[in-house]
């Protein structure tokens, strides 16, 4: 049989949350005894939005298919030059939620890293992945499709910092908009977030080196703040215009849908619809750009399949000479019983000899075909 390379994916293209969330939480130790036992390599990729694994197998068929998908719901297989177009894409961003996201690309050097570090990655599965980081280096350095702020939370900070370079800083809320937003607010603002969970507030304030204050207290001190984001969860206003009484805080950015805070009417105010214009053109731009990735993953992909191709037939050629050595090991045997052992070195030299003059000429000729799966599939049956 071929080798082949497969992609099991469950993706949030094609299920829901809770769909992917049974594929998320499957035992890994289960999942990892199934691919020992049917792939000859396999990496394992598990994000937010995806999981996936992508397997080197030689006996690939309609049984090992339908244990594969019966896993979990909806799930996807793709083969072959399909699920390696499909990691380039991945490691490009071209896949992801948000257009030329950038971090997926360290979620599949380390998923490689991991598989490696485990024993389950070799020289196929190495060479694919290093492959396809190194292609999507290249589609972010030779097109746009990495270009520009595409996130809700990095742009509402760049608002922040086209009116004020420094300033006091309030953050209502303590979910993953307001952890993305510490994340993105530059070292030069003094930050507090507002949360009504003590838990959340004491981890934030570890995590992130701020200060955590209860929200009941919050009309109190709205004053001080030069700037106000909302980042909570929560339908109706949290605070009305009626609330600010002062000229502070000076931009109000409310990144609640519905929204969460009444727009006063005489201050910077940013709301979740101006945010998405604000980054629409970036993300159409690069969608746009996803053809010109497609065009360097298409020259990719024939580089790709014939190294993968090469693996094949040394494999195969090694395999011939193994089987050759063995005749030659027990023949050489046979000659013993009746010659003895003194002229061994000398009947192994010759052996050798005649080996290479015969087989060299042959080997040289394979090295240099031009292969597909049949002609592979042929050249396996004929001499591995």
């Amino acid at each position: 049989m071929i080798m082949i390379i497969i992609d099991l994916m469950a993706t949030y293209k094609q299920m829901g949350l809770d769909e992917l969330e049974v594929w998320s939480s499957l035992d890994e130790i289960s999942i990892r005894n199934l691919m020992r036992y049917i792939a000859k390599e396999y990496v394992i990729l598990k994000t937010c939005n995806r999981f996936e694994i992508f397997a080197i197998m030689e006996n690939y068929n309609s049984d090992i298919e339908e244990k594969l998908l019966g896993l979990g719901p909806k799930g996807k297989i793709l083969k072959g030059s399909d699920a390696v177009r499909h990691l380039i894409e991945v490691a490009s961003g071209m896949d992801s939620m948000v257009p030329g996201e950038q971090d997926i690309q360290r979620q599949v050097k380390e998923a490689l890293k991991k598989s490696i570090d485990e024993g389950t990655s070799g020289k196929y599965l190495n060479y694919i992945f290093m492959k396809a980081l190194s292609t999507s280096k290249e589609i972010r350095s030779k097109t746009r499709i990495g270009n520009g702020i595409v996130s809700i939370p990095q742009a509402s900070v760049k608002i922040l910092e086209g009116v004020l370079n420094s300033g006091k800083v309030a953050i209502l809320g303590t979910g993953r908009v307001a952890r993305t937003l510490l994340k993105y607010i530059p070292k030069n603002y003094d930050v507090n977030v507002f949360g009504r969970n003590e838990t959340r507030l004491n981890e934030i304030e570890k995590n992130f080196g701020v200060r955590g204050i209860n929200i009941r207290v919050l009309r109190d001190h709205l004053g001080e703040y030069d700037a106000l984001f909302s980042a909570l969860r929560m339908e109706g206003y949290i605070l009305n215009s009626k609330d600010f009484k002062s000229n502070r805080p000076y931009v109000i950015i409310d990144l609640g849908n519905p929204r969460n805070i009444e727009n006063p009417g005489d201050r910077y105010f940013v709301d979740l619809d101006y945010l998405r214009e604000y980054i629409s053109n970036n993300i159409s731009i690069r969608l746009r750009e996803m053809e010109r990735a497609k065009m360097i993953i298409d020259e990719k992909l024939g580089v790709i399949d014939k190294m993968i191709m090469n693996y094949q037939v040394e494999e195969i050629i090694a395999s011939m000479y193994k089987k050759i050595e063995k005749v030659k090991e027990e023949e050489i045997g046979e000659l013993f019983h009746y010659i003895g052992e003194k002229d061994r070195e000398y009947i192994e030299k010759f052996a050798d000899s005649l080996i290479k003059k015969i087989f060299g000429g042959i080997t040289k000729n394979i090295r240099e075909g031009r292969y597909d799966d049949r002609t592979i599939e042929e050249l396996k049956r004929i001499l591995g």
